[in-house]
């Protein structure tokens, strides 16, 4: 298994975080919105539009977003077309701005993520996209050493907050990967998704070390 951060066993804690008193003069702290800003548009750019592959549980997907999860939800929001029922033509209505607000409703502002350090908060969103919010979570508090339940609360976000988000978020990243990896060598037929989760994950990196360059986050 991984090593954990840090943090997670008490021997440090953040110069960078939540509080931008930890790092005053170093660390520009950006509001919520410009964080869920630039994550969506790393999830957007990857979920892509039009997708049906015959090895996907998920079924037919537009913008991110699938029937099965269309199908999980009430009525009133995944009949997304207003005809009384969820099936494919409501996958099919699915608009960029639709996908939008339900990925914001469901995997930013349920979770919390807005509630997380900025990057943390990023690969959070991303992995909770791609595979659901209840793994990301558990994954997040596996790696900080709390209780493991798949429900960001006052301890995750206490726990979260409390590290060096940059080590954090390429814990959650490395951890990531080796996820995909035990899903495959579990369910072989997701094996033709592997090359694309894992550079997807590399992306994020990317991504995550351009944000903390802009907003001043300090290794």
């Amino acid at each position: 298994s991984l090593p954990v951060p840090a943090c997670a066993s008490g021997l440090t804690k953040a110069r960078a975080t939540l509080l931008p008193s930890f790092n005053a003069g170093a660390f520009f702290m950006p509001n919520q919105q410009e964080v869920f800003e630039a994550a969506h548009a790393h999830v957007a750019k990857w979920e892509g539009g039009y997708f049906d592959h015959p090895n996907d549980p998920g079924g037919v997907t537009m913008y991110g977003v699938s029937l099965m999860f269309l199908k999980g939800l009430d009525l009133w929001e995944g009949d997304i077309d207003g005809d009384g029922d969820i099936d494919r033509d409501d996958v099919l209505a699915v608009t960029k701005d639709t996908a939008r607000d339900i990925f914001k409703r469901h995997f930013w502002d349920r979770p919390r993520a807005g509630e997380m350090p900025p990057l943390v908060a990023v690969c959070f969103y991303d992995f909770a996209v791609n595979a659901g919010v209840p793994r990301a979570a558990r994954m997040l508090q596996g790696l900080l050493r709390v209780g493991v339940d798949g429900i960001v609360g006052r301890n995750t976000l206490t726990d979260a907050a409390s590290c060096n988000q940059r080590e954090l978020a390429s814990f959650m990243l490395l951890e990531r990967e080796r996820w995909y990896r035990g899903l495959v060598a579990k369910k072989p037929k997701s094996a033709a998704f592997l090359r694309g989760w894992l550079n997807r994950t590399s992306d994020c990196r990317a991504l995550v070390e351009r944000l903390a360059a802009r907003w001043g986050i300090a290794e």
